[in-house]
């Protein structure tokens, strides 16, 4: 189930997935909004915006935070300058100054990261600095795959990087 919340009028909009005729009145360049998405009565992830645009099915938002959990934590976090939230699939995709970070400390930095609500992963095929503090290495590298935990990435094409190596 996903729920919106409209912060700043504590206006709640409700909806389903699958569910059709919805009657949400999300006004254009709204402020604050907060966009909730449980499975099972559990939290999957929190995403807020400062500001937002409804355009059909998608919602526009800037200055984007996005909370994933696993069992009850946050797992990680991601900010960026904007991103786009498709409220059929549960699909995003955020842009510019993208940093994602895990609750171990992995930080993940791109132009643009997806999120696909179907298969729970994370991924890109721009440029990737991630940096793995546990290691003290950063590794380089264009695309990747990853889980909102960050528990493993999943390169797209040859890693080069800095810091201790691996014996």
């Amino acid at each position: 189930m996903i729920r919106l919340f409209l912060l700043p009028v504590l206006l709640i909009l409700g909806c389903s997935k699958g569910e059709r005729g919805r009657d949400e009145s999300l006004k254009a360049g709204a402020d604050s909004v907060k966009v909730v998405s449980t499975s099972d009565g559990r939290k999957l992830w929190v995403m807020k915006a400062v500001r937002v645009e409804e355009r059909g099915d998608t919602l526009v938002g800037f200055g984007i935070r996005i909370r994933f959990y696993s069992s009850g934590e946050i797992s990680s976090v991601l900010t960026a300058d904007s991103g786009k939230y498709d409220r059929v699939s549960g699909d995003m995709v955020a842009y510019g100054r993208v940093h994602l970070v895990s609750s171990d400390s992995t930080e993940v930095w791109t132009s643009s990261l997806n999120w696909d609500e179907k298969r729970r992963i994370i991924w890109t095929e721009d440029s990737v600095r991630i940096f793995e503090k546990k290691r003290n290495r950063t590794l380089f590298a264009k695309g990747m795959e990853t889980d909102a935990e960050i528990s493993y990435i999943k390169f797209k094409s040859p890693v080069r990087g800095e810091g201790e190596m691996e014996e």
